[in-house]
This record gives structure tokens, C-alpha cells and sequence, in this order.
């Protein structure tokens, strides 16, 4: 019996200096990574990706969206994506706000307004929405877009009042969004304008998070409860649907959404609200850590065993930076914070680090092994985006 109760102290007490090891890990992050991220090394990574856009941005404020590392050249000139240039522009924001990186304003805003005299455009009834061009993206027919619409809101959040962007664009952009929305809280995808119907709402059902994204940063400056009522009600319609899920894709801007939402002082979320969302970013994150390749011997340690694409690193990596500040279990902070750290090494090596590509990312980390994809050695500018805004959050962590 005494026997039993001392191993029952002494897990406990096992049990306590790991509580204390871990709570220690999440409030003082850099002590635990040590230097193998230091932060001019990521500063470094910034730079590089900044310098890479700076180059494939055009005058007009269109980007170059594809090259490749094997002949130096644009491989496509028609192909673009309305919704990775919004993505780009919320990226190189994100280095202004976060970071306080001069010399990045006046571009963005030539940008921005390329995007919205070309895109941008009113489809009645008082809403405005990001159009996709058919020949470029390789559509039917013209599209009014969520993903593009939402991600412009992000993107062009700080720019009311500069006189690029009229407030009733703004608003139009959010209730096109609202417009979009199910009374089940499920976004539609696209909408056909040529044919005025929505667009199938099973299609690329594990991708809405975008939508409370943006109507969140619409809020912010906006703070109408219809837009906040539609990012909840959205949220909690994906929460919902994959708790009972064995498996769940990860989306990581349901999880940057989340984060967005309990930033806010008066979400007005109740506790059971609260833990269903928690539980929603625990759920994504426990699918992703068991995948990661976590032997240093391996030329792509901090990648996925079966994934070893830059972008989908980098995404994964906001999306834990995310769940990070949203979680209170320090334990489970603690195997974030490390599965962070070995995504983030991976991004870096993957960084094109000299050449007329410096600061680009290949398509996938393996494109020089014989038998891989032809696309394999492709840079897109999605890719670079995505690990701007990667390096931006994770040194945002130490400094803030």
C-alpha cells in the first residue's frame, strides 16, 4: 500500500516539473529554441523573400507568377490568381505592422490599386466583389470569387482613406460575403455572374476559413455585428462539422480567423463557443505534428513524410503560430512551439539562397532528385507569400 502511494507521489510530482518545464517553454520561447532560428537568420529569410518580390513585381503592380529555377525564365505569362495576389499584399502588410519594414507603402498601394481596377467590381444590389479573369485561371465563365473577395478585405484593411478603395467597395465586399453565406453558417464558393447562381458549396469545403477572415478585419474597422455574426456563424459551422471527424484537412485560415476572434475584447463567444473552436485548432494540430519528419539526420527534417512542398510547410506554420496563442494547455504549446521550430528550419533551407531566384521557394524541396515532377523546380509567388508571412509571425513571436 505505501509502495503504491509513494508511485502515485512520485508521478505526480513527474507529472508537476514537466507543467513547470512547459510553462516555462511557452513564456519563454527563445530560451528553448536556442539559436538554430535565431532571429537574423530569419530576418535573413524576410530579406531574401522581399527581395525576390520586389523583382517579379512589375511596374504596374501585377506580379510574375511563375518561374522556374532550372531555365530562370516566366514558364507562364497568362496564368495568375486573383486570390494569391490578395494573399501577397496581406503579406507585405503584415511586414509593415508587424515588423515596421520602411519602404514597402508606396508599392503596395500601386499594387492594391492594380488589383482593384482590374478585378474589383460591383455585381448589384450593393455588393462588390474580386472577379476572376476566365482566361487566367482557366474558368468557364467569369467568377465572382470568396476566397479573392475575403483575402482583399484582409489585405486592404489599412488602405480606407488613402483614396484608393471607396468605403462603399469596402462594405460591398462584406455583404458579398454575408451574400455568400448559408443559414448554416457554410460559405458558397464562387459566384457565376453569367449565369447568376452560386457555386457548388461542396466544392473546397475544407478552404472557407477565409471568409470569417476576412469579415473579421472588416469588423475591426467596421464594427457593424453583421459582419461579426457571419465570421462566428462561420467558424462554428466548421468547427461542428469536423469535431467527430477522424480526419480533418488543415485549414489554416479557419485558424488564423480564430485567432483574429479571440483578439477581440466583446466577441461576445460563450465558454461553450469558446471550447468548441479550441477544440476545432487542438484537432488540426494533433493531425499534423505525428507527420512531421522529426530526424535531424534527414536532409528534410521539419517537412511532412509525405509532403514536402514549401507552401504547405509554411501554411501549416501560421496555423500552429495561430493555435499557439489561442491554446491554454502548456504541454500541448510546448510540442507546438518545438514543431514550429523544425518547420521553420525546413522553410529556411528551402529558400533559394543565391541566383536570379534568390528569396524563392521550389515547388518542392526534392527538385533535384531525378524522377520528381517537372514542376517540382517551379517557384510561384504563392509559395514565396506564404513564406513571408511564415517568417513575419514567427519573429513577431520574440519581439512583441
Amino acid at each position: 500500500m505505501e509502495g503504491a502511494i509513494l508511485q502515485i507521489i512520485y508521478i505526480l510530482l513527474i507529472g508537476a516539473t514537466l507543467a513547470i518545464f512547459a510553462w516555462r517553454i511557452s513564456k519563454d520561447a527563445k530560451r528553448f529554441l536556442g539559436g538554430e532560428n535565431s532571429l537574423s537568420k530569419i530576418h535573413n529569410s524576410i530579406i531574401y523573400a522581399l527581395s525576390y518580390i520586389n523583382e517579379n513585381m512589375m511596374e504596374n503592380g501585377r506580379f510574375v507568377y511563375i518561374r522556374d529555377i532550372k531555365n530562370k525564365y516566366t514558364t507562364d505569362k497568362t496564368s495568375y490568381n486573383t486570390t494569391n495576389h490578395a494573399r501577397m499584399l496581406y503579406s507585405l502588410y503584415l511586414c509593415e505592422r508587424e515588423l515596421g519594414i520602411m519602404g514597402l507603402s508606396d508599392r503596395r498601394k500601386v499594387s492594391a490599386k492594380y488589383f482593384v481596377d482590374r478585378y474589383v467590381q460591383s455585381i448589384g444590389y450593393n455588393r462588390y466583389a474580386a472577379i476572376s479573369d476566365p482566361e487566367e485561371e482557366n474558368l468557364k465563365c467569369k467568377k465572382a470569387k470568396l476566397s479573392s473577395t475575403a483575402m482583399a478585405l484582409v489585405a486592404f484593411s489599412d488602405l480606407r482613406g488613402e483614396g484608393l478603395i471607396p468605403d462603399e467597395v469596402f462594405e460591398g465586399m462584406g455583404q458579398f460575403l454575408l451574400f455568400m453565406q448559408m443559414k448554416n453558417g457554410q460559405f458558397y464558393n464562387y459566384y457565376d455572374i453569367e449565369n447568376d447562381g452560386v457555386g457548388d458549396e461542396n466544392t473546397n469545403r475544407n478552404f472557407t476559413g477565409d471568409a470569417p477572415l476576412g469579415l473579421l478585419y472588416l469588423y475591426e474597422f467596421n464594427p457593424k455585428k453583421k459582419w461579426l455574426d457571419g465570421a462566428i456563424k462561420g467558424l462554428l459551422f466548421l468547427a461542428n462539422k469536423r469535431k467527430d471527424r477522424k480526419e480533418v484537412q488543415f485549414d489554416y485560415n479557419a485558424m488564423l480567423a480564430t485567432e483574429k476572434l479571440f483578439e477581440l475584447e466583446n466577441n461576445g463567444l460563450s465558454d461553450e463557443q469558446k471550447f468548441l473552436l479550441k477544440y476545432h485548432l487542438i484537432k488540426m494540430v494533433e493531425q499534423f505534428i505525428p507527420k512531421q519528419i522529426v530526424n535531424k539526420d534527414d536532409q528534410y527534417y521539419g517537412a511532412l513524410i509525405d509532403d514536402l512542398k514549401p507552401m504547405n510547410i509554411a501554411c501549416i506554420i501560421e496555423g500552429l503560430i495561430a493555435t499557439y496563442n489561442c491554446i491554454d494547455d502548456d504541454l500541448l504549446k510546448m510540442r507546438i512551439m518545438k514543431s514550429i521550430d523544425t518547420g521553420m528550419k525546413f522553410l529556411r533551407l528551402a529558400q533559394i539562397q543565391k541566383g536570379p531566384l534568390k528569396g524563392g521557394f521550389p515547388n518542392s524541396a526534392d527538385w533535384k532528385e531525378l524522377g520528381v515532377p517537372k514542376n517540382a523546380s517551379v517557384v510561384k509567388m504563392e509559395t514565396v507569400q506564404h513564406a513571408l508571412a511564415a517568417f513575419v509571425k514567427f519573429q513577431t513571436m520574440f519581439i512583441s
